[in-house]
């Protein structure tokens, strides 16, 4: 009965030695969020995180080739390159003037390059996802009283 205890026991801190091996050390995980400025003004202290930068398309700079897309992102008259590699679906909102969000690193020549892009906040469709629902809610009280 000892035996298979410690046999057990040899099991466990084995697979628990052989996880954290192949895990390799913690790594950073979080993502920083930044203004295009800042990344533009202290690049150096970027290179190394995953990023989640704000700013607006600058007019005229979206170049799109198949999923893919380059354009310059700016803010405060700083600008940065941005390159997407279509592993997700641009916005239909993506358009010049928009407010934007890329996800993604800089390289080291002062390219962001990015996986995820957001073209206006979230909040901003919900605000008006709600404001249509009052106004149809608005709308269905006075038909529907009016009906009576």
């Amino acid at each position: 009965m000892k035996t298979r205890f410690w046999i057990l026991m040899g099991l466990i801190v084995v697979s628990l030695g052989a996880m954290v091996y192949l895990t390799g050390p913690s790594r950073k995980t979080s993502v920083i969020l930044v203004d295009a400025t800042a990344v533009v003004t202290d690049p150096a202290k970027y290179h190394e995180h995953e990023l989640r930068v704000r700013g607006f398309v600058k007019p005229g700079s979206v170049l799109r080739y198949g999923d893919k897309a380059d354009f310059i992102m700016t803010l405060d008259g700083r600008d940065l390159k941005v390159h997407f590699n279509g592993e997700t679906q641009l916005p239909d909102t993506f358009a010049d003037n928009a407010p934007v969000r890329a996800d993604g690193h800089l390289s080291p020549d002062m390219l962001l390059v990015s996986n995820k892009i957001e073209a206006k906040c979230a909040s901003k469709y919900e605000a008006d996802y709600a404001k249509r629902r009052e106004l149809s809610s608005a709308r269905f009280k006075t038909e529907f009283e009016g009906n009576q």
